[in-house]
């Protein structure tokens, strides 16, 4: 490794997780929209629960959406890592 840059890697294709994801970064924010909105608000709640340590805590709200209501879900995790593999299973 160069010690004139720190981030020089040998190894390509390479980044440190902290470039990534922030430590800080544990709250998730969806807005559910459609008949469907509660069902799939209820399925994300379960989800949560499975991620990691299962302390996410989630809170909701009705909010409107140019004259449709939706669900603002908030998911607030544990750690930044719970969120994004919350997020890659079930975010697309």
């Amino acid at each position: 490794m160069n010690e004139k840059d720190p981030y020089e890697s040998l190894a390509c294709n390479c980044v440190e997780v902290g470039m990534v994801i922030r430590e800080d970064d544990t709250i998730l924010t969806l807005d559910l929209r459609g008949s469907d909105a509660e069902s799939r608000f209820e399925a994300l709640k379960t989800a949560a629960a499975g991620i990691g340590s299962g302390n996410c805590t989630i809170s909701c709200e009705t909010i409107d959406d140019e004259g449709q209501s939706a669900i603002r879900a908030i998911f607030d995790f544990d750690c930044a890592a719970e969120k994004m593999i919350f997020q890659m299973k079930n975010c697309q």
